[in-house]
């Protein structure tokens, strides 16, 4: 966007470069000057044998021989008459009027304040200086005609000659003016408001509003001609919204200005104006682009009219309100979303946060409804789980979508405001405010509550735009409540043709807390008073007596990912503070990785599981137990198998069962197992039962496997069903694990073990590869001892047991919170141990990571390990590597190895595929 110039100047610029009329002004002998020339107010002549007669001659200021212009008429006016005295010391009467007061004085009129003699209704009087104008009378006369029902130009509604004074005594008779008295804000002032410029519609209304009338005028081949900030008004009493008024129309009183050069000032003037309100908005909000700030629609259209290419006012409104640009920028960005963000033909898209169109993500969504009930349930709820295991999918089921025509709950019920906080809108707060200070978390909390009264706003703004809730005639009661918390003048108004009145609400409480944002580190917000807790109850009330669709809706406040680095830890308890203040009228749901969120308010209160808030985790929930301890195998199973099966009809796959395509290979884990036991090369993991085991509960890593599957095999929307190769299978699902097996090392940040900073990445990898190569050791020496068909199946070590309840060093409890975070191992269940019966916990390896290590993914016993062995695994886990399983190494004789593909097959009656 480009900054225009300073408008061109007139006679002003003109006397400004003639240094012989400027050396004249500083004489002495001035008025001896003035004498000689002896012009004559009535005919235009003047003395052709006098000195200031040659330097008229000089500057082509002559009509005729003996006769003055009407410009040498003007210029002469500015050195004989001095018009500003008019009003020194007692009100002048002029006319029917008194001017009491001056207000301005120019070169070719000045204004006073003055009143009606016997009305004593106040006015503006302009006295134009002779030679200002050619026939002010027939000019008026015509505009005033011909413009029609324009209020805001404020036009003349007298116009009298009145007889003055010049320097030498001489009677002058001139034009007055009168103009109404409009009480308003001058622009140049309205432009140093702070409050103001929250608003991001006033450029749009000011190109609106005052275009309009400039086009008018050009139309009529007419201008104002004197466009400055302070012949602008700015009124914001007005009951229809922010009004600008022209003051002062200078038409046809210009002096020296030709009419095109007099139209030209009044859009350079226009575009400067313009130009000054987003100047001022941007420097009040330097953190924030123009282009966001007022929207890319606006912004380009604006950019144009800023441009060199618009020459007139009738072209400036026509891409001011025309749709070109609106259609082009719609074009762009549907052209953008069907080429980045298209609905693919895989199931490559896993991350709710994928979907740039939330219905289909609503299609696809497939819950385990035990534990939506209890996650809908109205009620503080922290939805935890392993990665990728739905948490962001369940917790958005409940935000309202307005453009979603099937969701699974009643917005009219439910009401949920969903903050995705992965995007980064939480992440820069409370970067370097102090927990320690009071007025910071003061702070942090206002502005908390301003984001979830923002985007509440905003959803209910798109609902009325898609017709899922009725915009109401007043919002006084919405305005007064905001207007508490907004700096004065509060809400500016704008005009309903441009932009609804709930719309430029929401506007103005965004720029607020844009203004709030950038004013966070500071100790005053520069707001009239901070909202709290109990604002929020009061605002919803306000929201549900506005809005009869709403009046019996409970708000459920989503933060999706609000673990850290997403959410910093004091920002996690601001939202606290909001958790426990119990009410019927709304309520927080959250979800984050497993130890990243802070469960303490700001006052250092530790929030309770079952009182303050109910946890419910996903991977907990769908975890396999016998008798009451669990899931049913089958259940389970069914589950999976309807989230993939989902995803097959709605892309439209020729068969919408998955079992088609893998094949349904019950029975084969325990020969998985026996084949990995002794090393055989055919030992493959394909079926569906594999995948879905391998998976691990966690609906990502299913879809990722089968989408693998997919690419491998060449399976796509139009194939018809047929089995995927099992060695085609088998590699797919291993260059699956293998990949999440290295994406381990390249995970950031860093931890400090034995006073040396080691890489946090490097290290997770380290202990995985170390757990997953000890359950593959310990699988190969079970297989000892196994050659008749009456001894106990191979089994499989998948998980790590604790056999002391001794605290660990907390360099090792970091790094075991960090497996157990980042997906490695999970801590759902504890389990009771069979030496001593104590209820211990349990860390089981992600069964996504077993084809890495070529082990089973069946979970048959317990790495049994003591505080010491356990802190030796996570610390120097290639020591525990090599000490660890040294035993069980040695204890597996070669002769094993070496007989094991001759035996296991005629023993065991396993046949190669």
């Amino acid at each position: 966007m480009m900054q225009t110039s300073e408008p061109s100047g007139g006679l002003n610029q003109i006397i400004s470069e003639k240094q012989d009329v400027l050396d004249l002004l500083s004489r002495e002998d001035i008025l001896n000057v003035l004498e000689d020339f002896d012009f004559n107010w009535v005919d235009h002549s003047a003395n052709q044998n006098s000195e200031l007669y040659g330097l008229f001659v000089d500057n082509e200021w002559i009509e005729a021989p003996g006769t003055v212009s009407r410009i040498g008429t003007l210029v002469y006016s500015r050195l004989a008459l001095q018009l500003k005295s008019v009003a020194t010391g007692k009100p002048r009467s002029l006319g029917n009027y008194a001017a009491t007061k001056k207000i301005r004085s120019g070169k070719n009129s000045v204004v006073f304040e003055g009143k009606h003699r016997i009305l004593g209704s106040k006015v503006v009087l302009k006295l134009l200086r002779p030679g200002a104008s050619d026939d002010i009378e027939a000019s008026l006369r015509r505009i005033s005609s011909d413009l029609g029902d324009e209020p805001d130009i404020i036009m003349p509604t007298d116009l009298f000659d009145v007889v003055v004074q010049d320097v030498l005594g001489n009677d002058v008779s001139t034009k007055c003016l009168v103009f109404p008295f409009i009480r308003g804000q001058t622009f140049s002032d309205f432009l140093l408001s702070e409050a103001n410029h929250y608003n991001s519609h006033i450029a749009i209304t000011f190109i609106d509003q005052v275009g309009t009338m400039l086009a008018s005028l050009e139309r009529l081949n007419a201008y104002h001609g004197d466009l400055h900030a302070d012949n602008i008004l700015v009124d914001q009493a007005e009951p229809t919204g922010l009004r600008f008024k022209l003051i002062d129309l200078s038409y046809d009183a210009v002096g020296s200005l030709s009419l095109e050069l007099s139209k030209n000032r009044d859009l350079e003037f226009f575009k400067q104006h313009i130009w000054s309100i987003l100047s001022a908005q941007k420097s009040f909000l330097p953190h924030v682009s123009l282009r966001k700030f007022i929207g890319t629609e606006f912004f380009d259209k604006i950019s144009l009219i800023l441009s060199d290419k618009i020459g007139t006012f009738e072209e400036a409104m026509r891409v001011f309100n025309g749709s070109a640009a609106t259609v082009a920028f719609k074009a762009k960005r549907t052209e953008f979303l069907q080429r980045h963000f298209s609905v693919p033909k895989s199931f490559r898209l896993q991350r709710y946060e994928e979907f740039s169109d939330p219905s289909v993500a609503s299609r696809l969504f497939v819950p385990f409804e035990e534990l939506k009930e209890k996650i809908d349930e109205f009620g503080n709820v922290f939805v935890s789980g392993n990665r990728g295991s739905g948490k962001s999918t369940y917790l958005a089921s409940l935000a309202f979508f307005p453009s979603v025509d099937k969701s699974s709950v009643d917005f009219r019920e439910t009401f949920g405001i969903y903050f995705p906080c992965r995007q980064g809108e939480f992440k820069a707060l409370g970067r370097s405010l102090a927990a320690e200070n009071p007025n910071h978390s003061s702070n942090l909390l206002h502005l908390v509550i301003l984001k979830v009264i923002r985007k509440t706003l905003e959803l209910i703004s798109e609902a009325i735009a898609w017709s899922k809730i009725s915009g109401q005639t007043s919002y006084s009661g919405l305005l007064d409540y905001i207007n508490r918390f907004i700096p004065k003048p509060g809400i500016v108004p704008i005009q309903r043709s441009l932009v609804s009145e709930l719309d430029n609400i929401v506007t103005t409480v965004s720029r607020v807390e844009l203004d709030c944002d950038r004013r966070l580190d500071c100790d005053d917000l520069g707001v009239p008073a901070l909202l709290v807790s109990h604002d929020l109850i009061k605002f919803f009330e306000i929201v549900r007596s506005t809005f009869p669709a709403l009046s019996v809706s409970k708000f459920h406040i989503l933060y999706d990912d609000a673990g850290e680095p997403y959410v910093q830890a004091q920002v996690q308890r601001v939202i606290n503070e909001l958790m426990i203040n119990s009410n019927p009228t709304y309520c927080v749901k959250l979800t984050a990785e497993k130890n990243t969120y802070c469960f303490e308010t700001v006052g250092g209160k530790a929030l309770e599981n079952g009182h303050d808030y109910y946890e419910q985790d996903i991977s907990y929930s769908l975890f396999i137990g016998s008798r009451t301890g669990g899931l049913k195998r089958e259940k389970l199973e069914e589950y999976f198998r309807a989230i993939v099966n989902q995803r097959l009809e709605y892309f439209g796959y020729q068969s919408s069962d998955i079992r088609e395509y893998l094949g349904d290979n019950k029975g084969g884990e325990q020969r998985l197992i026996t084949y990995l036991a002794y090393g055989r090369r055919d030992a493959y993991y394909f079926g569906w039962p594999a995948v879905w085991n391998i998976a691990d509960r966690i609906p990502r890593n299913l879809l990722e496997l089968v989408s693998e599957i997919f690419a491998v095999g060449n399976i796509d929307a139009d194939t018809l069903p047929k089995l995927v190769p099992i060695r085609d299978q088998d590699r797919a699902i291993k260059t699956i694990s293998e990949k999440r097996l290295q994406s381990l090392s390249q995970i950031s940040g860093s931890l400090t073990i034995a006073g040396k900073q080691v890489s946090l990445g490097r290290k997770l990898f380290d202990v995985t590869i170390t757990i997953g190569s000890t359950f593959r050791t310990y699988l190969r020496a079970d297989r000892q001892g196994r050659f008749n068909k009456n001894a106990p199946r191979i089994r499989q070590h998948l998980a790590i047991e604790r056999n002391d309840l001794d605290h660990l060093d907390d360099e090792a409890e970091l790094v075991l919170q960090k497996l157990v975070t980042f997906g490695v191992l999970d801590t759902s269940r504890n389990a009771v141990a069979r030496d001593d019966g104590a209820k211990k916990p349990i860390y089981v390896l992600n069964r996504i990571y077993c084809p890495a290590f070529e082990i089973g993914y069946r979970r048959d016993d317990h790495l049994k390990l003591s505080r010491g062995k356990l802190e030796q695994l996570l610390l120097y886990p290639n020591l525990f590597l090599r000490s660890g399983t040294k035993k069980l190494r040695d204890s597996d004789p070669q002769r094993w190895n070496d007989q094991s593909d001759l035996f296991v097959s005629q023993v065991l009656g396993l046949d190669d595929e």
